[in-house]
């Protein structure tokens, strides 16, 4: 018995030990939020779809909080051949194709739905055509969110409020100028910097919207947030285009569909975010205002004509499939 009882421990031992059958292929997908923000709700949903309908032979692994690098690090790995999976603004990829930062010119979208029609007409096309030139396979949109300001100095509640105050941005022309045009001294930084930043009184403040102001706790550096909702931005969900090359049809239209049908999921948790985190951030001590927009869409509204001088047709014709959408339900 006791022999037995050896024999069955050392069995069941072996078995655990053993690893589980191998995936035909691994995905990785690389964010710079933390695990509960909504962009990472959206890998998760992409992981389960395309698990689930791969019937477990591909393999997503999601790597939150900037673990295989900053947005650009992760870009430049999908067009090397050495990550799956990212995301990045529209304007983000203006290093690459200068004429998509015009897309974050401030008040360039009514709200949330205007941008979701935006991007799914003609010009989601036009985009795809221009990003696919450059190593990435373009598969789909996440929303980025309505972005709003903080800092640690003063309350905002018109342009002359932002003079003199550092604010970072992302590394996005356009994204930049737009700040520079309602008075702050605009100040480019990459995302995962910017606690620390903050914290030493490199920069004395930021505008992202509600659900990375609450995710990175930026109300322990911050105490005014200012709600301008000055940009909508749209994540561009991007797959390295050498990987995607090497892949199955069936696997590529599994992938394709997964991101596809994890948008609705992803915009949601933004839209649940956004009424319910301005609360949670008044909690924490934040005191917010409600500043004249009217006032600071005017001032930045020049940036239309510098655009078009930069890109000319090109911009013109962005801009009027923007605002033929603009008012449609």
């Amino acid at each position: 018995m006791k022999k037995n009882a050896i024999l069955a421990a050392l069995l069941a031992a072996s078995a655990l030990a053993t690893p589980a059958l191998a995936a035909d292929l691994v995905i990785k997908i690389g964010t710079v939020v933390s695990g509960d923000h909504p962009e990472n709700v959206g890998a998760r949903e992409i992981e389960r779809l395309i698990e689930e309908r791969s019937n477990g032979s591909i393999d997503v692994r999601i790597f939150t909080d900037s673990q295989l690098g900053n947005q650009r690090e992760m870009v430049e790995q999908l067009r090397s051949g050495t990550l799956e999976m990212t995301w990045v603004t529209t304007g983000f990829f203006g290093s690459w194709v200068p004429e998509m930062g015009a897309l974050e010119i401030g008040y360039l979208f009514k709200d949330r739905e205007h941008a979701f029609r935006a991007f799914a007409g003609p010009l989601g096309d036009e985009i795809a055509e221009r990003v696919e030139q450059h190593g990435v396979e373009l598969l789909g949109f996440f929303e980025a969110g309505m972005r709003h300001l903080t800092n640690s100095k003063r309350a905002i509640n018109g342009p002359d409020d932002l003079k003199g105050l550092k604010i970072r941005t992302p590394k996005s022309t356009y994204h930049l100028r737009t700040l520079e045009m309602m008075g702050a001294n605009a100040t480019p930084m990459a995302f995962n910097e910017l606690y620390t930043a903050m914290e030493q009184g490199v920069v004395d403040g930021q505008e992202n919207p509600l659900s990375n102001i609450y995710n990175a706790k930026f109300s322990e550096v911050n105490k005014y947030l200012a709600l301008t909702g000055h940009l909508h931005l749209t994540h561009m969900v991007l797959y390295s285009e050498e990987l995607w090359k090497g892949l199955t049809t069936e696997q590529q239209e599994i992938i394709r569909s997964s991101v596809i049908d994890a948008q609705q999921v992803q915009r949601d948790k933004v839209a649940s975010d956004d009424a319910s985190l301005l609360g949670e951030l008044k909690k924490q001590g934040m005191e917010v205002s409600e500043p004249d927009r009217e006032a600071f869409a005017a001032k930045v509204a020049p940036l239309r004509d510098d655009a078009i001088a930069e890109f000319g047709d090109t911009a013109t014709e962005w801009f009027a499939m923007i605002d033929a959408v603009r008012d449609q339900d």
